[in-house]
C-alpha cells in the first residue's frame, strides 16, 4: 500500500513538497489515526563545552566586583542634600518617605508607589555632571509589594537643557530580583550598559514603562554614581557561523568550610543564606541571555537558596574537612540557542561583590553545535 502526502514549506521555499510512504504502520490510539514512524535528527552536532570567559580572568569568576573610590551622591530620600526629586508624570514618587524600615542608611528613602503606567518621576542636579572617569549606578531597593512579571521600570539619563535622552535606557528589573518583597537589595548599572561612557547628564529619570494590575510599591535609597571598580562580566558567545543548543549550565563552587553533620548522614553543612561560607551577597550574581540586542531574561542569585529556588540542583557535594566543593546544575527542558554575532547574542554572568574569598567559582554550558539554523 502507498499513501501520498503532501507538506507545506518545502526546503526550497513556500512551496508544497510530496512525497509517498510505502507499507505505512497505522496507529488508532484515542480515535485519531496516524502513521507510525522513525525520525532521526535531522542536523549532526557535536557535543560542546562552553566556558563563562572574562578577558583578564578566564574562567575564574571569584573576583572582586565591588565599587570604590568616593561616588557623587544623587538622592538618598533628602536625608542630605543631594540632586533634587521631582514628579514629571503622575504624582506617585514621595522624594522623603519616613516610612520605618525602608532606608537602608539614615531616616528617608524614595517611595514610589503604584505608579501609572507611562508616569516619570526625575532625580535633577540642577546642573551638567560630567560622567568621565565613573563607571557604575548603584541603588538600593526595597520592594513592598505588588511587583508581577508584567511590571516593567527603566532609568536613563537626561539632558534638562534640552529636554533630551541621553543614551538608552535600561530597566531596573534586570538587575535586581524583583520577587523577593521586603528584601534590601542593590541594582548595580554599568554606565557602559546605559550609554553613558564619557558622556554628560543634568539628571536621571526613572519610568514606569508598564503595570500588570496594580503597580508596585517599593523604595530607594543611596542612589549614587560609582568612582572605581566595576561589574566583572563573563560571557559565552558564538560566532555568525555557529549555532548552540544549550542543555545544561553547571556551577562547581569552592570554599573553606570546615566540619560534617553528624546527624545528617554525613552531610555538609551548607547554609540556605549563604554560599559556601560566604555571606549572602548585597548586590548578587547577574545571570542574562541577550538575543539580538536585547535582554531575553534576567536573573540575580545572592545565596544558595536562590539558586535552588530557581530550579538549579546540587549534583556534587564533597568535603575534606576544611575544604568544600559542591556542583549547581540547571536543566533546561527546551535547549537555549545561541548564535552570532556575539555582541549582540550571549549569556553572561555578572560579579558585583567581592567573591574572592571563595576558593574556586567557575560556570560552563553544556550542549552542541549544529549546522547554522
Amino acid at each position: 500500500m502507498t499513501i501520498p502526502i503532501e507538506i507545506e514549506g518545502s526546503s526550497k521555499g513556500n512551496g508544497v513538497s510530496r512525497v509517498e510512504v510505502y507499507n505505512p504502520s497505522i496507529d488508532n490510539r484515542e480515535g485519531e489515526a496516524g502513521l507510525t514512524v522513525y525520525v532521526r535528527e535531522r542536523d549532526l552536532h557535536k557535543n560542546s563545552l562552553l566556558p563563562f570567559l572574562n578577558a583578564d580572568f578566564g574562567a575564574a569568576m571569584n573576583q572582586d566586583g565591588e565599587f570604590g573610590g568616593t561616588p557623587i551622591g544623587i538622592h538618598n530620600g533628602t536625608d542630605s542634600v543631594l540632586w533634587t526629586g521631582t514628579n514629571v508624570i503622575g504624582g506617585k514618587v514621595t522624594f522623603d518617605s519616613t516610612d520605618a524600615g525602608r532606608p537602608s542608611g539614615g531616616t528617608k528613602s524614595v517611595r514610589v508607589d503604584n505608579p501609572a503606567s507611562g508616569d516619570v518621576w526625575q532625580f535633577d542636579k540642577g546642573s551638567s555632571q560630567d560622567l568621565s572617569g565613573y563607571v557604575a549606578l548603584t541603588l538600593n531597593i526595597n520592594i513592598d509589594k505588588d511587583w508581577t512579571e508584567g511590571d516593567s521600570v527603566s532609568i536613563y539619563g537626561w539632558d534638562t537643557t534640552g529636554s533630551t535622552q541621553v543614551g538608552n535606557k535600561v530597566l531596573l528589573e534586570n538587575y535586581v530580583n524583583t520577587f523577593d518583597f521586603d528584601v534590601a537589595q542593590v541594582a548595580a548599572i554599568p554606565l557602559a550598559d546605559l550609554g553613558l561612557t564619557e558622556q554628560t547628564v543634568y539628571a536621571f529619570r526613572m519610568q514606569q514603562e508598564s503595570t500588570e494590575g496594580k503597580a508596585a510599591k517599593f523604595y530607594i535609597d543611596d542612589f549614587q554614581i560609582e568612582e572605581t571598580g566595576e561589574p566583572v562580566e563573563y560571557r559565552v558567545t558564538t560566532n555568525v557561523q555557529k549555532t548552540y543548543l544549550v542543555d545544561r549550565l553547571v556551577l562547581t563552587i569552592a570554599d573553606v568550610l570546615s566540619g560534617t553533620l553528624t546527624d545528617g548522614a554525613g552531610m555538609t553543612p551548607l547554609s540556605y543564606n549563604k554560599i559556601l561560607d560566604e555571606n549572602s551577597l548585597a548586590s548578587g550574581i547577574g545571570l542574562r541571555k541577550v538575543v539580538d540586542g536585547e535582554t531575553d531574561f534576567s536573573i540575580v542569585f545572592s545565596n544558595i537558596g536562590d539558586f535552588l529556588t530557581l530550579g538549579f540542583k546540587i549534583t556534587n557535594q564533597m568535603s575534606d574537612g576544611t575544604n568544600v566543593l559542591i556542583t549547581l546544575e540547571q536543566e533546561f527542558d527546551n535547549p537555549l540557542r545561541i548564535k552570532g554575532p556575539s555582541d549582540l547574542n550571549f549569556i553572561e554572568f555578572t560579579i558585583n561583590d567581592n567573591l574572592t574569598g571563595l576558593s574556586k567559582f567557575n560556570a560552563i554550558l553544556r550542549g552542541r553545535e549544529v549546522a547554522n539554523q
